[in-house]
């Protein structure tokens, strides 16, 4: 037989849930059956599309298949009778996870397999001592529906499974118990996170031991995970180790080689912010005009200096994107500390994780009975129902864990035990895992009158963020970050050495982002301030943005683009702010040459749901272009 050559073709997807989402789209396309979700999709690439319907689409319009996606069951489709069909793609690897239990929570696994195990290192010991039971419910709900269709778009080959009747087990071939036949890598005490499973087959004389699954078990989070090898399953299937299952084999056209956006993670980190005037979901647009404009990818921009940065988003997207010289600026503490450290330079990544995972092993021991606050306490004493005022921002424990870990980073600090940049790592997690476990509706103006159920969850540092936080290739990447007024920062800063600056001034009207995010810049500051009102907002001398005046915005922008004389300048703006968009095409043109505006209707942000609903949903977003005369 020849064998088949195909072609390999890359692309990028934002993760193994979307990349199936996009095939249960196109299985609706070729059955012509509605597409019943709700879940956020885009199409998938046409190649795909065409080497699916190719391959498979007989058979797909043979089964009369209705998607079921929307009723949020094991299976995707339903065919005729009653018959169900589950749908698995993998991206890269060989690895399919069981319906319901394949990936949840031990609680969850314990209502769902009618256990009670209290603790995951007696779940570990219960697995090792019922390895064949776990195993085998792990396989009844893999193959819980009628059909299973598995796409391995790695090897180009797709996998229909039928099962010919409801028993699934596996079966004893070998005149062995089948508690021999199923083997770990690991013992109870080397298991620490992962586990393999092997099968022990026979090939003429000698034992063959085939790597049959994982059990992942992490220590940083509430997952317990199972994962069948699918080429081991399917060769077991064929030479009958498993019963009443049969297989079909299909091979696409080209193989396909997925690579998943690394932005993914730290999107959702920055997304825990709720942060005002995010670019979040215009990085796309900016990125593309920016492109545009320039004549050139991101990652042959030089370098790029975000001077209002926030969070960070446009200018960290710039780093992932290979700009190798960025510059962050932001006169709030909070969001100078979450901009601060984006690389492994002066970082003992190692030392970090050990350090944030002692301090929550500390947290995880203390209980309302063991709080002693004093007056150095200053979170849990006025942002907990504890004040006098009875801020509810946060739970008396929770709030009592801030305190005891902010200290903490200090003396960790004072001491030389971490340095600036690991502090501000340090924090920056922490200031994450406040935002996590915040009685607000969006933003820290005010708190919600009763504890939301996400509210009540105890505060726990994230070590996994710190690998999606920082980028390990320092030595290739400069990136400077500075805690200034705008104004100052010109000053002390040469920005022409940078080929674009970027732009993205504050517009609020009302309230500016010292009040909406009072807390997280006081925990981050942990300066103990006066404090005022029913909200507990800081009583310092506070001027609203002159960005966010009529008098006084325009001349702001006229001394800013004054002072700038980077290569390119990029401003981001929006339709509601207080500079009209012809008179910012006009200020431009007096220092700019080659002057344009992109523009992209965008959905308003909203702190919740009632807010101001009189106003359009809609707004235009300006991005503004020039180069220097």
């Amino acid at each position: 037989m020849n064998k088949i050559i195909r072609n390999v073709i890359n692309y990028t997807c934002k993760n193994t849930e979307q990349l199936g989402i996009m095939v249960e789209k196109e299985i609706c396309n070729i059955t012509r059956t509605k597409f019943n979700t709700k879940r956020k999709y885009t199409n998938i690439p046409e190649e795909i599309s065409d080497d699916i319907n190719k391959t498979l689409g007989g058979d797909f319009k043979r089964m009369k298949m209705k998607h079921a996606g929307h009723l949020n069951k094991e299976y995707d489709f339903l065919k005729q009778k009653g018959k169900t069909v589950s749908i698995k793609t993998i991206m890269n690897g060989n690895k399919i996870c069981p319906q319901t239990i394949g990936q949840c929570s031990l609680r969850s696994l314990n209502n769902k397999m009618s256990l009670n195990i209290d603790n995951k290192r007696n779940f570990k010991n219960f697995f090792l001592e019922n390895k064949v039971e776990m195993i085998e419910n792990y396989l009844k709900a893999l193959f819980c529906c009628d059909t299973m269709v598995v796409f391995q778009f790695k090897n180009g080959i797709v996998y229909i499974i039928e099962k010919t009747d409801d028993v699934i087990e596996f079966r004893n071939l070998f005149n062995k118990k089948l508690d021999d036949i199923f083997m770990t890598s690991k013992d109870i005490n080397s298991w620490k996170e992962s586990n393999t499973i092997y099968y022990v087959s026979k090939n003429k004389k000698k034992d063959i031991k085939e790597s049959l699954g994982e059990i992942q078990i992490h220590n940083n989070r509430d997952c317990i995970k199972f994962r069948f090898n699918v080429n081991v399953l399917i060769d077991m299937i064929n030479r009958g180790d498993i019963n009443n299952l049969k297989v079909k084999v299909y091979n696409l056209k080209n193989k396909y080689n997925f690579k998943i956006d690394s932005m993914k993670r730290s999107e959702l980190c920055f997304r825990s912010f709720n942060y005002i005037g995010s670019k979040m979901k215009l990085l796309d647009f900016i990125e593309s005009k920016i492109n545009e404009y320039i004549g050139k990818k991101m990652d042959e921009i030089e370098s790029f200096a975000d001077i209002f940065s926030g969070t960070g988003v446009v200018a960290y997207h710039s780093l992932k994107r290979g700009c190798k010289r960025i510059l962050t600026n932001d006169i709030q503490n909070y969001a100078y500390i979450v901009s601060s450290v984006w690389t492994t330079k002066n970082i003992d990544v190692d030392k970090v994780a050990r350090l944030l995972q002692e301090i929550n092993g500390e947290n995880d021991k203390l209980n309302l009975d063991d709080i002693s606050a004093t007056e150095k306490d200053f979170i849990y004493n006025n942002y907990t129902d504890i004040s006098q005022e009875k801020r509810m921002y946060l739970t008396r424990l929770n709030g009592y864990k801030v305190d005891k870990i902010r200290q903490k980073l200090d003396d960790l600090l004072k001491n030389d035990i971490i340095n600036k940049d690991e502090f501000n790592l340090m924090l920056k997690i922490l200031l994450y895992a406040v935002t996590s476990v915040s009685n607000i509706a969006s933003v820290y103006g005010s708190y919600l009158k009763k504890f939301k159920p996400c509210s009540l969850k105890a505060l726990k540092l994230d070590v996994t963020l710190i690998d999606s936080m920082i980028k390990d290739n320092s030595n290739s990447i400069e990136h400077s970050s500075y805690n200034m007024n705008v104004t100052d920062l010109l000053n002390t800063i040469d920005l022409s050495e940078y080929e674009v600056v970027y732009i993205d001034p504050p517009y609020v009207a009302n309230r500016g982002y010292h009040d909406n995010y009072h807390l997280l810049e006081t925990i981050s500051r942990y300066d103990y301030p006066k404090i005022k009102g029913k909200t507990g907002l800081r009583d310092e001398i506070t001027t609203k943005s002159k960005f966010c005046s009529k008098r006084d915005a325009l001349g702001e922008f006229k001394m800013i683009l004054g002072k700038i004389r980077s290569k390119y300048i990029f401003i981001s703006y929006s339709s509601e702010s207080v500079v009209s968009k012809d008179k910012m095409i006009e200020i431009l043109k007096e220092n700019w040459t080659d002057v344009r505006c992109y523009e992209k209707n965008y959905q308003r942000f909203k702190s919740n749901k009632n807010s101001n609903e009189m106003q359009s949903k809609n707004v235009v977003e300006y991005l503004f272009c020039g180069k220097l005369k």
